[in-house]
């Protein structure tokens, strides 16, 4: 028996196209418009609380990437409002912490008055969801009793809540880590030469947040 592949549709390759063509349209006008910048900040919408027992870190990168930097710099502020509190890196570390990114984040945050024995490490974490898992499983804390104060980038507050809650913890709150200084007057023209650019970026980051959350939906884990 001989099998013969069919061959592939001109019309099936035409709409694919054709839709690519649409969706491309479509960002670049979002884009315009600056929508992403207007779901970015509905993404990051979260209870807030400086009165948390614990200031989860959760590591976006290595020292000195402008994402860990502006979550180091957002936690050493968190920590300033509530000294309290203790500070929690989480991320897979290997024996050497004192060579591990974990370390390099951890003297970030000394060097922005954050005490060292008001730093705990959690060092098996790979993902969102391990987060949650092994903060937990190392009971750093009460997940029933006491308050969590997330502090991420903001695409990533709503699947970090979602994370936190799916895995039993009931006071959880998030900070988002941005820049939040006055904009600066860069001449004409910075629609074209820098927003422009920075919304259609934007997009693709939602994009990933969104297409993770269904999947931590559809498996449990959020």
């Amino acid at each position: 028996m001989i099998l013969r592949h069919r061959p592939f549709s001109k019309a099936l390759l035409r709409a694919s196209i054709q839709l690519l063509g649409v969706l491309g349209f479509l960002a670049l006008v979002l884009a315009f418009a600056g929508v992403p910048f207007k779901v970015l900040k509905w993404m990051s919408a979260a209870p807030y609380s400086d009165k948390c027992d614990y200031i989860l870190l959760l590591p976006g990168g290595g020292i000195p990437s402008p994402s860990m930097l502006l979550r180091s710099y957002k936690a050493a502020e968190e920590f300033k409002k509530n000294p309290s509190a203790k500070v929690v890196i989480s991320l897979k570390t290997g024996p050497a912490l004192e060579q591990s990114t974990s370390w390099d984040i951890r003297n970030e945050l000394v060097l922005r008055g954050v005490p060292v024995d008001s730093v705990i490490f959690e060092r098996q974490a790979t993902s969102t969801a391990e987060h949650a898992k092994y903060i937990r499983e190392q009971n750093i804390g009460d997940p029933a009793k006491n308050s969590y104060l997330i502090v991420t980038s903001p695409s990533h507050i709503m699947r970090s809540m979602a994370s936190f809650k799916a895995a039993g913890f009931k006071n959880i709150y998030a900070s988002p880590a941005y820049s939040a200084g006055e904009k600066e007057d860069l001449g004409g023209g910075q629609l074209l030469r820098y927003d422009f650019w920075s919304a259609l970026e934007t997009e693709v980051e939602i994009a990933r947040e969104f297409t993770a959350l269904a999947y931590y939906k559809l498996t449990g884990r959020a």
